[in-house]
């Protein structure tokens, strides 16, 4: 029998991203020592738009999660050689994300600048993603995995981070990378013709 993801997962995340205590550190981390009346400002605004980027963050890290997961059985379709190569990929970029994690300076992710977030992560992911679709059609998906890898695992990394919090600037990165990736399946056609046999062939062999 499958294992599914339990339903209350989510949820959890949405709440705690969400808790009073929680929103009340990130306006101590980020306004230290401002007026009482700006920090109330603040975590209005913050308790009104953080259930928004909770929820953006979980469909985007599950976006991403399916095309890095989606790339380790391409590679493992490939053989041994691709198989192992895409997995020294991914566990030399947990060392990254871990390194981010610890040395990353907080200041670089101040609050109010969403739409910026998601204009630098959603070019990049959407440039990236598309180049490694027109180079090589037939391993678009694998290749997307790889950079969906790339960008993702280092941004999980500094989310990591105990001085970094999900506000909207944060959130904004993970939101405009799984954007760049959307935008590329709808308006690539190598990109969603490797989709399409890759996921036609692992149907075929699930039902052989």
């Amino acid at each position: 029998m499958k294992r599914r993801l339990p339903g209350w997962l989510p949820l959890t995340a949405l709440l705690a991203g969400c808790e009073a205590r929680e929103l009340q550190n990130v306006a101590d981390a980020y306004l230290p020592g401002r007026p009482v009346a700006e920090q109330a400002m603040f975590l209005a605004d913050l308790e009104r738009v953080m259930p928004f980027y909770v929820v953006g963050t979980l469909f985007a890290g599950l976006l991403l999660a399916a095309a890095v997961l989606n790339g380790l059985e391409h590679a493992r379709n490939m053989g041994r050689d691709e198989s192992i190569r895409y997995g020294a990929f991914l566990g030399l970029l947990c060392f990254v994300g871990l390194f981010m994690a610890m040395a990353f300076p907080p200041g670089w992710l101040p609050p109010g600048h969403p739409v910026l977030a998601v204009a630098i992560t959603g070019g990049v992911s959407a440039a990236g993603t598309a180049l490694a679709a027109k180079i090589d059609p037939k391993r678009a998906v694998l290749r997307t995995g790889y950079w969906a890898a790339a960008l993702g695992l280092p941004l999980f990394g500094v989310l990591f981070n105990r001085d970094v919090y999900l506000i909207d600037t944060t959130a904004s990165l993970f939101i405009g990378q799984a954007s760049g990736l959307l935008l590329v399946i709808v308006l690539s056609a190598p990109l969603r013709a490797g989709l399409v046999e890759f996921l036609s062939r692992r149907d075929a062999e699930r039902r052989s």
